[in-house]
């Protein structure tokens, strides 16, 4: 099937109707620019609209926090140059009501018979109904819900061993071996994700953000956020104000 044919055929409901039946999996196809070509309903829902018409042509930047959004593209682009699925990701996703769910994703390249990579297609679950063995998920679910409710404010291995019915280094070697990270550098992230929508939206002071976050410090908050985003909050802040001051 020519290339032209094949994107024609993805974007069309005759496509969208092989995910229909699907229960609890979300679906979605993109193009090589990342762009939304198709997905099933469940995936519309999630975001907020009623149908898989309205989905198509947006991309993570229309669905997401903007970091978060450069994250998911990161890996969409990971799989469509490197022609390589990415397989179990975990992470938090949100809906469009901004509550957090942890889910397992699967990305794969769309390949054309001439080995051209046209796209990717994506499959995102929530944890707690995957059928796949998620074992050290199922061992530290407890305490995953209890980071994904805490996790802006100061919390530690310990109180997430505890939960977990675990100890401290069983939770640790678990924890890495789930997410490929420690507990500390996962929680990091997040609350630097976080803050990102607090300093665009103007909820607080730099310090002030700092210290809802859970940080020691502005000092400690400016240098993970470096580290994390690139550069520092004050010049993301700047950086911000300038764009919405834009006609």
């Amino acid at each position: 099937m020519p290339k032209t044919d094949t994107a024609n055929y993805i974007n069309s409901a005759h496509f969208s109707h092989l995910f229909d039946g699907i229960d609890n999996i979300m679906l979605f196809v993109k193009d090589t620019h990342c762009t939304l070509m198709n997905s099933n309903q469940l995936f519309a829902e999630h975001f907020g609209f009623e149908t898989v018409e309205d989905v198509k042509g947006k991309t993570d930047f229309d669905l997401f926090p903007r970091e978060l959004a450069t994250h998911y593209r990161k890996d969409d682009l990971e799989v469509i140059n490197s022609s390589e699925s990415k397989l179990n990701i975990i992470e938090l996703f949100p809906n469009h009501m901004g509550e957090m769910h942890w889910i397992i994703c699967n990305k794969v390249p769309i390949v054309d018979s001439l080995g051209i990579v046209t796209g990717l297609c994506g499959a995102c679950q929530k944890l707690e109904d995957a059928s796949v063995d998620l074992k050290p998920y199922r061992e530290l679910s407890a305490a995953l819900v209890y980071l994904k409710d805490n996790y802006t404010r100061k919390i530690s291995n310990v109180e997430m061993a505890q939960i977990a019915g675990l100890s401290v280094r069983q939770f640790e070697k678990r924890f890495k071996k789930l997410f490929t990270t420690s507990a500390h550098q996962y929680i990091l992230k997040l609350r630097v994700l976080k803050s990102c929508d607090m300093i665009v939206s103007g909820d607080g002071s730099i310090s002030d953000i700092a210290h809802k976050l859970g940080f020691y410090d502005q000092s400690a908050f400016t240098s993970h956020f470096r580290k994390q985003i690139g550069i520092t909050p004050l010049a993301y802040l700047k950086k911000h104000s300038l764009h919405r001051g834009k006609p």
